[in-house]
């Protein structure tokens, strides 16, 4: 945002450091709240980062936003460079996801105060800023109570979520920690019971009646009990925070997901169901859920590239690019893959590969340890939900979670681009466009 001058000034050292902080962006747009944001080091370019924050500074910027993965030194720069209030992001982008930055952050010496929130939390680190703005600035304190006034509401919403699908817990006169109303015996319904009457003594009128089927009888004989099949219990709805979800959660899906289950998770696109790639039986409980041709295949979703060699048979270098300006994204990859693997999502001899951009589902996939199959969260021909309401509505007696995470972003499904041959063809167009591909690709695209 370069409008006006930048109140709150970003900086991160790597690529990777930006597409996390990309996400929040709009958050800072939506608030109105002028940023300008950099790419620095505090160890190889030291003179640039201390003249980019000096400009900073006489532009007005109130707050610096330091968000590093493995850069721990540039937090600390940034601080003993600037008299401003800095608040740094740790960043899950090393193998020590995010604990050395967190670390550095939190133990700089005395005079060099970094408020650091949690490890890729950047939305609390915007948050912060709009709190420091607001000291000078009365419009930002005015949106900091409209803002809270609204969390009131949301959370009225989730406890009608917990109503309607545990109703025997929320019902009137139940005590926490004791069983149901309706689970409790009869017999113990209250503390006092009055003395039972004696039984009237029978009368002399000759046997009681009994209905007992005779040979003259016309009632037709027994056939035996009844079977009723209860009907299967509502999929269970996990609220998280899409932005940093709570951990608990997350391994309560991955467990379900190992376990065979599919699950409803959120996306950068739509909500998809989602099943162990690696579960044969899962996979083939995705397919008849969705109503789904056993013939088309299902893309794989993983959460880093770091293992992309053991799953794809080649990578063309033409590709590449693809990786770096689209990976996290909405852009699904089909690649050649290895002889008889992934048989149960894809009968022929490719595969398609997406990495999200939505921590919630690489954070699921993170913590599962493999590829998950996913597919959008609607009947075949349906239009994709873009909510967990209407996940619910479709598929809730069919699945085992729901991981609710917001209203997903849009309509769009992610755009397929087959990369087996050069010039690679998309085989469907959704939210990136053949423009913006035909812009990186050039001649290795085909056109039409």
């Amino acid at each position: 945002m370069v409008d006006k001058p930048a109140r709150v000034a970003i900086l991160i050292e790597t690529p990777q450091d930006f597409q996390i902080v990309r996400r929040h962006l709009d958050r800072l747009a939506e608030w109105e709240v002028p940023y300008a944001i950099t790419l620095a080091s505090a160890l190889k370019s030291p003179e640039r980062l201390k003249q980019w924050i000096a400009e900073r500074e006489r532009e007005g910027a109130e707050v610096f936003i330091v968000a590093t993965g493995g850069a721990a030194s540039l937090a600390g720069a940034v601080a003993a460079l600037t008299d401003r209030p800095v608040v740094g992001v740790p960043l899950d982008t090393t193998h020590l996801r995010g604990q050395d930055a967190l670390q550095a952050m939190t133990g700089l010496p005395a005079g060099l105060p970094v408020a650091t929130v949690g490890i890729n939390n950047v939305e609390n680190a915007f948050y912060f800023a709009l709190r420091v703005l607001a000291l000078r600035h009365p419009q930002y304190g005015a949106l900091l109570r409209r803002l809270r006034s609204t969390w009131g509401e949301q959370e009225r919403g989730l406890l009608d979520n917990l109503r309607d699908q545990y109703p025997e817990c929320f019902r009137a006169g139940v005590v926490a920690g004791a069983a149901p109303v309706s689970d409790r015996p009869a017999e113990i319904s209250s503390e006092i019971k009055a003395p039972a009457e004696p039984p009237p003594p029978q009368q002399e009128t000759g046997p009681p009646a009994v209905s007992t089927p005779t040979q003259e009888s016309s009632a037709e004989p027994a056939k035996g009990p009844t079977i009723v099949t209860p009907p299967r219990r509502m999929a269970r709805r996990i609220v998280v925070n899409p932005t940093q979800p709570d951990v608990a959660a997350i391994e309560e899906v991955a467990d379900i997901l190992l376990e065979g289950g599919v699950v409803a998770l959120p996306t950068d696109t739509v909500y998809g169901l989602a099943a162990a790639a690696t579960n044969s039986a899962a996979v083939r409980r995705l397919y008849a859920i969705k109503g789904r041709d056993l013939g088309k295949a299902i893309p794989l979703l993983i959460h880093s590239i770091r293992g992309l060699s053991r799953l794809v048979r080649e990578v063309p270098e033409a590709a590449e690019p693809l990786l770096e300006s689209h990976w996290p994204g909405a852009l699904t990859l089909v690649f050649p893959k290895y002889p008889g693997s992934f048989a149960d999502i894809s009968s022929d001899d490719t595969i398609g590969l997406r990495m999200p951009d939505h921590t919630v589902t690489l954070a699921v996939i993170s913590m599962l340890a493999r590829p998950l199959a996913v597919t959008s969260a609607n009947l075949s021909g349906q239009p994709p939900a873009l909510t967990a309401d209407e996940v619910m509505q479709a598929f809730g007696h069919q699945i085992e979670c729901v991981l609710d995470g917001g209203r997903t972003p849009g309509e769009k499904v992610s755009t397929v681009l087959s990369v087996v041959q050069t010039p690679f063809r998309i085989l469907r167009e959704g939210a990136v466009t053949f423009e913006a591909l035909k812009a990186i690709l050039g001649e290795n695209l085909a056109e039409g």
